[in-house]
């Protein structure tokens, strides 16, 4: 910036052409550039439309808005995470659909190289359209499944006004105290030293923060909505899953019939 002049850089070794004009360029003795001596303004200028996200032009990933409209994004939704793992990889055993598990909750979530998109949850979250409609380019398929914590309205609600098609089959769990103290723990609101009075007082507002977070679900009335629960038989689970994957009756019972699909 504090040069007078111009110059050119990271120019590719293919660029022949350019290499020459820029030869020719250079070999002009009588070539006159005249210089406004605004380059320290306009580096600030430019450096700050960057860091306020406004670039020159887009990231690949920014250019559309839409998963497609053939396509179709089944979710599993679950608070246990565990227990939507399982049955999603049930599913990946039993059927030809890709899977992918909690890339919108979990940082390492087995992605594959996107180009610089999968490396946050805060960049896939972000541009969560981009993000689904890559994944679904990558494994070459209109139909795929992903897992999410229920605390994720916002993303449920940009998915649902989609021109594809989206499907959530909530897993109903089960929860005693001892998992809601590991939640508590997991989640940084307990420590190894919390005393057992303090936790008891934590386990009833955790509770009703997972109700809360089913019911507001459920009162979404999103379309294409189904369940599936612990307390229920195989058979029950089973008619929920061959409605929300569109798979026969027989595939679905095996695919409810998961071995430990609820276990801690």
């Amino acid at each position: 910036m504090s040069q007078d002049f111009l110059f050119a850089r990271k120019i590719s070794p293919e660029a022949l052409e350019l290499k020459k004009r820029l030869g020719v360029l250079y070999a002009d003795e009588a070539a006159v550039f005249e210089t406004s001596n605004e380059g320290r303004k306009l580096h600030q200028y430019l450096t700050q439309q960057g860091r306020y996200g406004r670039r020159f032009a887009p990231r690949f990933w920014e250019r559309e808005s839409t998963l497609g409209r053939e396509r179709e994004l089944l979710i599993l939704v679950c608070k246990k995470w565990h227990v939507a793992k399982r049955l999603l990889a049930s599913i990946q055993r039993a059927t030809n659909i890709h899977g992918v598990e909690f890339l919108f909750d979990e940082g390492d979530a087995g992605l594959p190289h996107l180009g610089g998109i999968e490396n946050s949850m805060e960049k896939r979250t972000r541009h969560r359209r981009a993000m689904m409609r890559m994944l679904f380019d990558y494994h070459d398929t209109n139909r795929l499944v992903i897992c999410l914590d229920p605390n994720n309205m916002d993303l449920l609600h940009d998915f649902y006004s989609d021109r594809c098609t989206t499907k959530v089959l909530e897993i109903e769990c089960d929860y005693d105290d001892d998992y809601l103290i590991g939640h508590a723990k997991r989640s940084g609101l307990a420590g190894d030293n919390t005393n057992h009075e303090t936790l008891m007082r934590i386990v009833p507002t955790i509770r009703q923060e997972f109700e809360f977070e089913s019911d507001a679900i459920k009162g979404a009335e999103f379309p294409n909505f189904y369940q599936i629960k612990e307390q229920s038989g195989d058979d029950e689970n089973a008619g929920s899953i061959s409605d929300f994957l569109n798979v026969p009756g027989d595939l679905a019972a095996e695919i409810a019939r998961t071995d430990h699909l609820f276990a801690e």
